[in-house]
């Protein structure tokens, strides 16, 4: 039995990804060193694949100052089936999941909920420590998978505090998949009693005296 995915067999992992990013993407525009940076892998790789897309009239070339920066053709006539082919195979919930394994223990729990099938995702993630990292990793994933992600992160002991507060609603649809940590951390609290009050008085106003 085949391990592969039907996109790994049509395209090596470097053109893939250079396809979700224009395709998934068709507003932006690129320079070079960029979309290295982005798919954090060679220079020789991302040079030869750009090359050919734009040789194949896929994206265009435009120089800007110093840099020259790629784009996808408005003229392209196959970016409709495109985009509906790469969003049927792009793995969001896989890139989340490693994202969140990559920073180990730094993260707590993660859960996340996908609103339909081209809607944004809620990415709620209890961060110990500084998250900006983590931040623009999740803006890394948005590119490539051209699917906005809804983010907040919050500390590991106020995280049942926010939940409860009512601050990611969408977790209480249960419609959500858990990425790190476990379910009961999603329970939330129950508010503490305010120190001072009373309790009633059951007889009040009944006539009736001590």
């Amino acid at each position: 039995m085949s391990t592969k995915s039907i996109d790994e067999s049509l395209f090596g992992l470097i053109r893939r990804q250079l396809l979700c990013l224009f395709f998934l993407n068709p507003e932006k525009s690129y320079y070079l060193l960029e979309l290295i940076n982005i798919l954090r892998t060679g220079r020789g790789g991302v040079q030869r694949e750009v090359a050919n897309l734009v040789e194949s009239g896929i994206i265009t070339r435009e120089k800007s100052g110093m840099k020259v920066f790629f784009s996808l053709s408005e003229n392209c006539v196959v970016t409709g089936e495109m985009q509906r082919l790469l969003r049927k195979f792009v793995d969001y919930e896989g890139m989340l999941s490693l994202a969140v394994r990559d920073y180990g223990t730094s993260v707590r729990t993660a859960v996340m909920s996908k609103e339909g099938e081209e809607g944004s995702i809620n990415l709620l993630v209890s961060f110990d420590g500084d998250s900006e990292s983590f931040r623009r990793e999740i803006e890394r994933i948005e590119l490539l998978t051209g699917i906005e992600i809804l983010l907040s992160t919050v500390q590991p002991h106020k995280l049942k505090a926010y939940i409860r507060n009512s601050e990611a609603p969408w977790i209480s649809s249960g419609k959500w998949k858990l990425l790190a940590g476990k379910a009961e951390d999603l329970i939330p609290e129950e508010p503490e009693m305010e120190s001072g009050i009373s309790e009633p008085d059951l007889f009040s106003g009944t006539g009736f005296t001590w």
